[in-house]
């Protein structure tokens, strides 16, 4: 009789975040990701690139990807830093392609989201620099409520 066993490899969680409260009266806005400020991952054991929905995202202000976005980094030193920068929370779902190249997304820029399923990344506390992605912080969150070009309310 065949049998189905499933082996000792599970995959990790992988797909995409539902970080919106609703979707009515979303606003969007264009821009370009910059690939090189994508951290890369390690998936079931493969080096990835993944750009995550709900990933809270800044102007690129200095250096070669000047004028493009990227992740909001405490630890970037190109602008992405700064919370003046930000421009919103990611809304295209990315598993692989800035492996290749920079890619346009969707970022809202006024909605009502849910603050525990947003993102930024943070110091690992290790001894080189390192972020990692981890839940939106409440100061992080109060900086992107009610300012001009602007607006995500947390529920």
């Amino acid at each position: 009789m065949p049998a189905f066993v499933k082996g000792p490899n599970y995959r990790q969680p992988f797909g995409r975040n539902e970080f919106l409260r609703s979707t009515q009266d979303i606003k969007t806005e264009s821009y370009t990701v910059s690939a090189a400020s994508v951290p890369e991952v390690e998936i079931d054991g493969h080096t990835q690139k993944v750009l995550q929905t709900g990933t809270v995202m800044a102007r690129i202000t200095s250096g070669a990807e000047e004028g493009k976005v990227g992740p909001f980094d405490a630890l970037a030193t190109d602008g992405r830093q700064t919370a003046a920068n930000i421009v919103g929370l990611n809304n295209t779902f990315l598993p692989w392609q800035l492996m290749e190249r920079d890619v346009e997304i969707a970022v809202v820029y006024e909605a009502t989201a849910v603050q525990a399923w947003c993102f930024e990344y943070v110091s690992d506390g290790e001894v080189e620099p390192s972020s990692v992605l981890e839940a939106l912080s409440d100061a992080t969150a109060d900086e992107m409520r009610g300012k001009k070009r602007l607006d995500i309310m947390f529920a």
